[in-house]
Formats: structure tokens, sequence, C-alpha cells
């Protein structure tokens, strides 16, 4: 029997955005003293973190491949800041239908087709978002954090073609898989304001 490893699914945005969405986390690392965001790449969760044997693996890249290959691209949009209680903040994704259906239909086949551990399965509350404050981040530096972030300005869109699995190598996440939604290009990543 192979050994376990972990592994999520997610959507990472493509430069700038990524090194801008890490420039936050490591603001936060250094000034809100909050590193657990900044040790993961920028990332919007599709599927959480699950324990699959090595030997399924495979298994998993192909299944992503054969779902994404299917999808269409599409755009997505980045608007401010938001906050999960007095823990998490997060740089927000504007409400999109196209991602929810995704997020959706990628879960239900995934979980349908790999029976990983007891208690996880499809997500029922699906908030799309780039954490880049959480878990480590102490109330006391939430509220000085959330001062800083509440009202900041940040607008991004971009394409979604790519959908990636990671996998942690007990040191940190790599991606390991990038599968490409293959239907008609719909845009371009646009600037819209720092």
């Amino acid at each position: 029997m192979s050994k376990q490893n972990l592994y999520f699914i997610a959507a990472i945005p493509p430069e700038p955005i990524y090194s801008e969405v890490k420039e936050f986390q490591k603001r936060f690392e250094e000034k809100y003293k909050s590193k657990e965001a900044f040790k993961r790449p920028s990332h919007i969760t599709l599927i959480q973190p699950f324990m699959i044997s090595e030997d399924s693996e495979p298994d998993v890249k192909k299944f992503m491949q054969d779902f994404v290959g299917k999808q269409t691209p599409f755009e997505l949009s980045v608007e401010g800041f938001g906050a999960f209680g007095f823990h998490t903040i997060y740089a927000a994704l504007i409400e999109n239908e196209e991602l929810k259906k995704l997020q959706k239909s990628l879960s239900l086949s995934f979980f349908k087709k790999f029976k990983v551990r007891e208690g996880s399965g499809p997500s029922l509350r699906f908030n799309a978002h780039m954490t880049i404050g959480f878990k480590d981040l102490m109330p006391p530096m939430f509220e000085l954090a959330w001062a800083e972030f509440k009202n900041k300005l940040y607008r991004r869109k971009w394409t979604l073609k790519y959908i990636c699995l990671l996998k942690h190598n007990f040191k940190e996440w790599e991606i390991i898989e990038h599968a490409e939604l293959k239907g008609e290009h719909i845009g371009e990543t646009m600037e819209l304001g720092f």
C-alpha cells in the first residue's frame, strides 16, 4: 500500500496578480506576524486539501485533464478585500456564476470518482477568495490589518485558463499539474487600478 499525500485543487491567478497577492501575504508576514498564507501559492481553492494514496496521483491528474479540458475559459474579477470572522483577510472576488458552477461540478465529479477521507466532500458554501492573512493572525493584529485593508483599492481582471493540482511535499505546496480550460479564448488580463 502506497503512502498517503496531501493535495488540493485551485485556480492560480496569472502574473502580475499572482505576485501582487504574494506581496500582500508578505506584508502580513512582516507587519502582522501572520505567515501561514505566505507559505502557500496565491490561489482560489476549488477543492479543499484531501489525502489520497500516491498510487492514485496519476488518476487524479487524468481526471483533472479530462474534466478541465471540457470547460470554457471565463473572466474573474477581484474587487478590494474582505474578512472572515476575526482571523482571515482576503482579496475578494466578485461573485461569479461561472466559477460557482465550475467549482460545484468539479467537486461533485471529483468526490464521486475518488472516495477520499471521511468527513470531506463537496463544499456546500463556496466563497471564492485569495487569502492574504489567516490562521495565525491574532485578534489584535487582525484589527490593525483590517483597518489597513478594508478600504484599500485593489481591482484586477483576468481570464481563467488553468486549474492546478497542488501537492504538499512535507515542506511546502507545489503545483504538480496544470489543466487547461480548452474552450474558446475570451480575453486578456487587464489592470484596472491599484
